[in-house]
C-alpha cells in the first residue's frame, strides 16, 4: 500500500498539476462540474445546463462518459479527467481560474490546484446520508502513509461549501474531512424527485409496465464492495420461501459482476430492469433490503409506507476493513440481520415502519426544492 514508486508517482502528478495551476492567471466565468457519479449528478447537471448553459463545462471520468457525451452533443464543453495531457493543458487552467466548481466526489488533482480567492468549490457528494465511513475516518485510510493522508487533506481543504440534507451529514463531513463545514442546506438534489407528484406517478407507471406482478416487491441493493465477495444468499431458495406473496428484485452495482452472475439465470428473480434507474424503482418497492448503502436515505422519502431490512452478513469484517458510522445500530430504520433465515423472517414479518425520526435526522432540510435553491445560490454567487 505504501509502495515507494507509487508514492513518488503521486508526488510528480501533483507537482505537475500545481506547476500548471500556479502559472494560470486568466480568469474565466465558467461553472466547472467534476463528474464521476452520473446517476447522482444528473439532476444537478441538468439544472445547471438549463440555467447556465453558456458557462457550464463538464470534466468527467471514464465511468461518466455517456452522460457527458449527451451534454457535449447539446453544445456543452466536456473534457476527460482521466486523460492526463488534457488534464494539464485544458482542465487545470480552467478549474484554477473558474468562478464555480462543483464536485460529486473526491478528485485527487484538486490537491495541486492554486485556486483564485474568488473561486467557490462546492461538494455536492453522491448521497444524502452515510452508513459507511469515508475520508480520513475510513478504516482503510488510516492504514495508508502519512503523505497519502496529507494529500487527502489537501483535497478536502479545497472545498469551500458542502450541499447537505441535514446537520447530521454536515457533522459527518466535518469529522471525516477534519474541516470546518460551510454548509448549503439545499438538500441532496435527487430527493426532489420524490416530492414531484407527476414524476412519482410516471415512475410507478413505468415500473408496472416493465415488471408485471401483483406481488409485493422486495428489492435487494447491497453496497459495492471493492473486494470480490460472494453474497451468502441462495436466491432460488429465497424466492421460493417468500412464495406467492413477494417478488424478489436484485439490482447489482454496475461493477459488481459477482452478484450479477449469481442472479442472472434465476428465473424467479428480476434483475433486468429494462433501463429503469434506481430512483424510478424505489417508489414501487415494499421492502428494501440493503446493508451499508446510502439508498435508505432516499427510500425513506420514495416510499414512506415501506420497510427496510439491513442484511449485514459481514458486519464485523466490514466495520474493520471500511468502517461503519457511529450509532448505526441505534438509528437504522429497520432490522439488522446476518443470515438468510433472519432475512426471510424479517421480510415476512407483518409490520410497518415509521421513518419520521429517521427523516428528521437525515433529511432535515429536504423539501423538494433543492434545485431551485441551487439556481438562486449560483445566481447570487455571480452577482457578487
Amino acid at each position: 500500500m505504501n509502495n515507494p514508486l507509487v508514492l513518488a508517482s503521486k508526488e510528480i502528478y501533483l507537482r505537475l498539476v500545481h506547476s500548471v495551476s500556479k502559472k494560470s492567471k486568466i480568469k474565466n466565468n465558467k461553472i466547472v462540474f467534476l463528474l464521476s457519479f452520473p446517476s447522482a449528478s444528473q439532476l444537478a447537471l441538468q439544472t445547471l445546463f438549463d440555467n447556465f448553459s453558456e458557462e457550464l463545462v463538464i470534466c468527467y471520468t471514464k465511468s461518466s462518459k455517456e452522460l457527458a457525451s449527451y451534454y457535449q452533443k447539446n453544445g456543452c464543453l466536456t473534457y476527460n479527467i482521466d486523460d492526463f495531457p488534457v488534464l494539464l493543458k485544458d482542465i487545470v487552467p480552467m478549474v484554477t481560474n473558474s468562478q464555480l466548481v462543483f464536485c460529486d466526489n473526491y478528485y485527487a488533482f484538486l490537491a495541486g490546484i492554486n485556486f483564485q480567492a474568488r473561486t467557490k468549490v462546492v461538494q455536492l457528494w453522491h448521497a444524502n446520508g452515510a452508513i459507511k465511513t469515508f475520508g480520513l475516518e475510513a478504516a482503510y485510510t488510516k492504514k495508508v502513509s502519512r503523505k497519502d493522508q496529507q494529500r487527502y487533506l489537501e483535497v478536502y481543504k479545497k472545498f469551500t461549501h458542502y450541499v447537505v440534507s441535514s446537520q447530521k451529514m454536515a457533522n459527518i463531513f466535518a469529522k471525516n474531512y477534519r474541516q470546518k463545514i460551510n454548509e448549503l442546506s439545499f438538500a441532496y438534489l435527487p430527493t426532489d424527485f420524490y416530492f414531484d407528484k407527476d414524476w412519482m406517478h410516471n415512475a410507478k407507471k413505468m415500473f408496472r409496465d416493465n415488471i408485471s406482478t401483483k406481488k409485493k416487491i422486495a428489492l435487494y441493493v447491497p453496497t459495492y464492495r471493492e473486494n470480490k465477495v460472494t453474497i451468502p444468499l441462495n436466491f432460488s431458495r429465497l424466492a421460493n420461501q417468500l412464495g406467492d406473496e413477494w417478488q424478489v428484485l436484485v439490482k447489482a452495482h454496475p461493477h459488481d459482476s459477482n452478484l450479477y452472475q449469481q442472479v442472472k439465470d434465476e428465473s424467479n428473480i428480476v434483475s433486468n430492469f429494462n433501463g429503469l434507474d434506481l430512483a424510478q424503482i424505489l417508489p414501487s418497492v415494499d421492502c428494501l433490503i440493503t446493508d451499508y448503502s446510502s439508498i435508505p436515505f432516499e427510500y425513506s422519502l420514495a416510499n414512506p409506507e415501506g420497510k427496510m431490512v439491513f442484511f449485514c452478513f459481514d458486519y464485523e469484517q466490514y466495520n474493520k476493513e471500511v468502517g461503519i458510522e457511529e450509532g448505526f445500530e441505534d438509528w437504522a430504520p429497520g432490522q439488522i440481520v446476518t443470515t438468510q433465515e433472519e432475512l426471510i423472517s424479517a421480510i415476512q414479518y407483518p409490520f410497518s415502519q415509521d421513518f419520521t425520526s429517521f427523516n428528521q435526522m437525515w433529511n432535515e432540510y429536504t423539501q423538494g426544492d433543492a434545485y431551485k435553491q441551487l439556481v438562486r445560490w449560483v445566481e447570487k454567487a455571480y452577482d457578487n
